[in-house]
């Protein structure tokens, strides 16, 4: 995904943050031991907040290990450790999604540039495979993405909704296969739904003035060429987006870090969002 999806710290308690931290700390080792060293690079929030969410809808408790970043050595960090039984759906989807993102720099760049994402493509195609036998409806919904914005795209008349669609349907689809009673499995695909069509809407407005430059597709072209010009129709579709997620989430049975999740939902998304419409705001 992008790395939208991160917490307000200034809001949190010093716990909740140590806690957030570990969560994702945890991931970053999970991706490590499931898809290699290199693959830690590609961690985003995004996926943190699914492995929060994963590991919340869930009544075991996790265990807390402090040891050194594998990442910085010369320090020590405390990570949750769960042996990949809540965090194996976020790394498999975090390295699925950023080969598909190679896929789209290399389709969207000149040949000298495109060399590049080429040779950084042998290794994400091979972390996408590994996911992809963990998870085999992980790649249907890959698939059922890319199709379905290459559809969008290639449409003249694009609208917001249709553009944003494959992007709300693959986070629904994300979510959905969280572990958890069937009966909140409704809950998890529409929070999803409108997570997704928040993260493509934030990333329309951060990209569209390059796009106007690059002439590369954006929906939010006919609405105009600036954040400013754009901010008056888009904001209170982003607006709705995050606030029906949030309350969604209230319809969960959260066994733990409910606080953390509200402060993503309520606070965290709302500040993001905020920044982005920023002039000054650099992606």
């Amino acid at each position: 995904m992008f790395g939208y999806i991160s917490i307000n710290k200034p809001q949190l308690k010093v716990c909740e943050y140590e806690i957030y931290k570990a969560i994702y700390c945890g991931l970053c080792r999970n991706l490590g031991r499931e898809y290699g060293v290199f693959a830690k690079m590609i961690l985003n929030y995004d996926l943190t907040f699914v492995s929060l969410l994963d590991m919340a809808v869930s009544d075991e408790t996790p265990c807390y290990e402090q040891r050194k970043c594998r990442v910085n050595p010369f320090k020590k960090c405390t990570y949750c450790k769960d042996d990949g039984k809540h965090q194996s759906l976020s790394a498999a989807a975090c390295v699925a999604l950023f080969d598909l993102k190679v896929e789209d720099n290399i389709a969207d760049s000149s040949f000298f540039k495109a060399l590049g994402f080429r040779a950084l493509h042998l290794f994400s195609k091979c972390w996408a495979k590994k996911a992809y036998k963990r998870y085999p409806e992980l790649k249907s919904v890959i698939d059922d993405y890319r199709e379905g914005q290459q559809l969008a795209e290639s449409d003249p008349e694009c609208s917001v909704d249709k553009a944003s669609e494959p992007t709300a349907k693959a986070v629904s689809s994300i979510l959905a296969m969280i572990k958890c009673d069937e009966k909140y499995r409704f809950v998890l695909e529409r929070m999803g739904y409108c997570l997704g069509k928040w993260i493509y809407l934030c990333d329309a407005v951060d990209d569209l003035e390059r796009d106007v430059k690059t002439g590369n597709f954006n929906v939010l072209k006919p609405c105009g060429k600036t954040k400013a010009e754009v901010r008056e129709r888009i904001e209170p579709i982003l607006n709705n987006c995050w606030t029906e997620c949030a309350k969604y989430s209230e319809l969960l049975e959260i066994y733990k870090y409910r606080s953390i999740i509200e402060n993503i939902l309520y606070e965290g998304l709302r500040s993001k969002q905020s920044k982005i419409f920023k002039e000054e705001h650099i992606k």
